[in-house]
């Protein structure tokens, strides 16, 4: 007996081919759709986004309403909404644990997925190792290298920025980074966990430190510039992973905003989009991520067959039943 068939593409059958019909001879002409998938797997790919971050969107932000984090959502959305016409990045701020890398990872998965914006991922304290280990003899890339694909993207996701040590050349690096993407009018999203003061403590004034401290002054009126403040409070969502039950919980809610998407279904057999959901499973995991099974049968044809959706890859694979 046969197993079943998983396509990626059901337009061709993962072939890359397609037969048109539209000229009086027919002819083989590659897939559009493969040409489309592959382009933006592509960008997802270097865009550089870690693993852990790889299933988190906007659809599966989950903010405390008696916090700010649902203004935050509501921002975050709307700068989607608006790319490539919006005047200035973003600058999320508050404590750790509150979502900031999170919707700033989702900004970045979703101008991949639906409008092929190049960009890049760094988290500033591993940026600064590698252009660190970039001049060492041994290192596999150089500095060049390290830091071109980061002034050319047309969006850089900049993570903890005042992480790093705060040191000169750091801080040289960083600002000629920024100038860059200032003076050719490149989109930064920053996160940071140090307040936003421009103004700095008086000797032997006690206190948190402040970013325009972690930074220089300097430097952050630079960022002001070119990224808006948006301040995220609420609880810490790490936290909220520990309480008893919230493993299920959250599980299940991600499984059901997976499961609203794949309203994109259609039937391979037909082409008819009027599918119903008849079962959904849980998360699961298999080598390409995470990804939700969806039992369908198609309303016109009567086929059924299963839809296995990967929200990191905003990708469908159709299992037929056989």
């Amino acid at each position: 007996m046969r197993g079943p068939d998983v396509y990626t593409c059901p337009s061709c059958r993962d072939s890359g081919w397609i037969l048109n019909q539209s000229e009086p001879v027919e002819t083989v002409v590659p897939c559009p759709d493969c040409r489309t998938t592959r382009t933006t797997n592509r960008l997802l790919k270097d865009a550089g986004i870690p693993p852990r971050y790889y299933d988190k969107g906007l659809d599966v932000y989950f903010p405390d309403p008696r916090s700010s984090q649902e203004q935050a959502l509501k921002r975050a959305a709307e700068y989607i909404e608006a790319f490539p016409d919006v005047r200035r990045g973003l600058l999320f701020v508050g404590k750790p644990g509150v979502g900031k890398t999170h919707l700033s990872v989702a900004i970045l998965k979703r101008l991949v997925l639906e409008k092929n914006v190049a960009g890049k991922f760094i988290d500033e304290t591993e940026f600064l190792r590698r252009l660190q280990y970039s001049y060492g003899p041994d290192s596999p890339e150089t500095e060049r290298e390290v830091l071109l694909p980061l002034m050319k993207a047309d969006l850089l996701v900049w993570d903890d920025l005042g992480t790093g040590r705060p040191t000169e050349w750091a801080m040289e690096t960083i600002r000629t980074l920024l100038n860059h993407r200032y003076t050719f009018q490149k989109q930064t999203v920053f996160t940071t966990n140090w307040p936003v003061r421009l103004t700095a403590r008086k000797p032997g004034e006690t206190g948190e430190q402040s970013l325009a401290e972690r930074i220089t002054v300097r430097l952050l009126s630079r960022i002001m510039e070119m990224a808006e403040i948006v301040e995220v409070t609420g609880p810490d969502f790490r936290e909220e992973v520990h309480k008893p039950g919230m493993d299920a919980v959250q599980s299940k809610k991600r499984a059901d905003q997976i499961v609203i998407q794949v309203g994109r279904l259609r039937c391979e057999k037909c082409g008819s989009l009027a599918i119903e959901e008849r079962d959904k499973t849980e998360i699961k995991r298999n080598r390409e991520g995470e990804f939700v099974e969806v039992f369908c049968s198609c309303r016109k044809c009567k086929e059924e067959f299963v839809a296995r959706f990967y929200p990191a890859k905003n990708q469908v694979e159709y299992v037929k039943k056989v």
